[in-house]
């Protein structure tokens, strides 16, 4: 009798961890895919995320997990947050996918087409430096910044503006060009075939023309504005995307 105590005793252990490791290893899973993923703050407009081929429409308080492709309609506005406080915002007619290749921490974005606005937030939860690439340009940023890239979908040209703190810009397609970088009120342009060139232009004439050369791809950030018969923003349009892009 005693031994078969004995025996009960020894075995309960190994007969409870059996039992609830499965649901430690879920919780474990769980953590760590909320960790990797993105949370919707906001959306408005045509907002969704592709998944088996189908678009579904995204909510408030969502979780978008790593690999996920995101779009935007013509009117579409979403704002994004990860962990340890860093964010991005999606602009109207574009496309991305969040953290592409979860086998590397540090990229946070592939952007296809269209307009995002990053904010880099380093924490202990994300103390890698963090990547956002386009089909032209790859940005890397090592410390907090605020920085906004628009792309091309008809040659792949890529603008980042930097708003805040400090990026490195290296070409994607020209790996010998050397990486530039990108302080806070400078812009740079990256076109498919050619060295990169940073521009320390006037604001107002960099956004003339990047609205003349990629209207048709980025279409109109504020509901309710469009463009004019040639397919140029009006200047009231324009001004509502400076205030909201570029402060």
């Amino acid at each position: 009798m005693c031994d078969l105590q004995c025996l009960s005793r020894a075995w309960l252990p190994l007969l409870f961890t059996v039992l609830v490791s499965p649901v430690l290893a879920s919780d474990i899973d769980s953590a760590a895919l909320q960790k990797d993923a993105a949370t919707v703050i906001s959306a408005d407009g045509q907002v969704s995320f592709e998944k088996d081929g189908q678009e579904w429409a995204i909510e408030p308080a969502q979780h978008i997990w790593v690999t996920t492709p995101l779009v935007t309609g013509t009117d579409g506005y979403a704002r994004f947050q990860v962990a340890g406080g860093t964010g991005f915002e999606l602009f109207a007619h574009s496309r991305l996918t969040f953290r592409k290749n979860p086998g590397n921490p540090q990229d946070l974005l592939d952007v296809e087409t269209g307009r995002v606005r990053v904010q880099i937030v380093p924490s202990a939860e994300q103390p890698l430096q963090n990547r956002v690439m386009t089909p032209a340009a790859i940005i890397l940023c090592r410390g907090a910044a605020t920085f906004a890239v628009a792309v091309d979908d008809e040659d792949n040209s890529t603008r980042v503006d930097v708003q805040q703190g400090e990026v490195m810009v290296q070409h994607a397609l020209l790996p010998r060009t050397e990486p530039v970088l990108v302080k806070a009120g400078d812009a740079i342009s990256v076109q498919a075939d050619a060295p990169l060139v940073l521009r320390r232009l006037n604001r107002g004439f960099l956004y003339h023309l990047s609205f003349q050369k990629v209207w048709k791809t980025l279409g109109s950030a504020v509901p309710g504005h469009k463009p004019d018969k040639e397919g140029v923003p009006d200047a009231e349009f324009v001004a509502l995307n400076r205030r909201q892009f570029c402060n």
